[in-house]
């Protein structure tokens, strides 16, 4: 049997923990969540997956800010399976470019994700459809380390569109421990984004 091969550079993912975004960020005044997958995990309190990557979830608007954080990176747009160089100090304006990779050297693994979110004043709009929205202050909770995160019902109505396996367990776990307010505000959502989603069900 031949030995494994590495992973080639532009799928080579070594995800930094919560304790280094958070000291990646220090400085950064602008607001930032973690987001996807950890995002429920911090919410149920304890791991229930392995990550491949790690997201944070930034508004458009603070995207410079988030650029000059990572001057020394690699920071590349991901689009429709290609990589786009992003160069600090270019704004980035198609709506379809919501996503960037980041590495701390261009033949090294990748490290952080960010995701550009929608937002209009102090109003947050969801990427999927904008007439979803909530104030960008209750856009996420905090942990005990301080650590703000996307809140669950508003993860999870990311994770609804085309959902993937570790998406519907995602769900499964965090559905038994969403309240009476955040089940019905995913379930509002999905009904003016997707009547038809199957979730809807298991939301009543």
């Amino acid at each position: 049997m031949q030995d494994a091969q590495p992973a080639p550079a532009e799928h080579r993912w070594e995800p930094l923990s919560l304790e280094e975004v958070k000291r990646l960020f220090g400085s950064v005044t602008a607001p930032w969540w973690i987001a996807g997958g950890q995002a429920i995990d911090m919410f149920i309190g304890h791991e229930t997956r392995t990550h491949k990557d790690i997201e944070v979830a930034v508004l458009r608007s603070d995207q410079q800010v988030f650029r000059d954080a990572l001057a020394t990176w690699d920071v590349q747009i991901a689009h429709q399976g290609e990589l786009i160089p992003w160069k600090r100090g270019e704004t980035l304006k198609d709506p379809a470019h919501h996503e960037a990779w980041a590495r701390e050297t261009p033949d090294g693994p990748w490290r952080i994700e960010l995701l550009f979110e929608n937002s209009e004043g102090q109003r947050w709009a969801y990427r999927g459809d904008d007439r979803v929205g909530l104030n960008v202050a209750d856009l996420g909770r905090r942990d005990a380390y301080g650590i703000q995160f996307i809140r669950p019902e508003v993860a999870l109505l990311y994770k609804s569109k085309s959902p993937r396996p570790v998406d519907e367990t995602d769900f499964l776990y965090a559905l038994p421990r969403l309240d009476v307010a955040q089940k019905g505000w995913l379930a509002g959502a999905l009904w003016m984004v997707d009547p038809t989603n199957r979730w809807l069900e298991r939301l009543k």
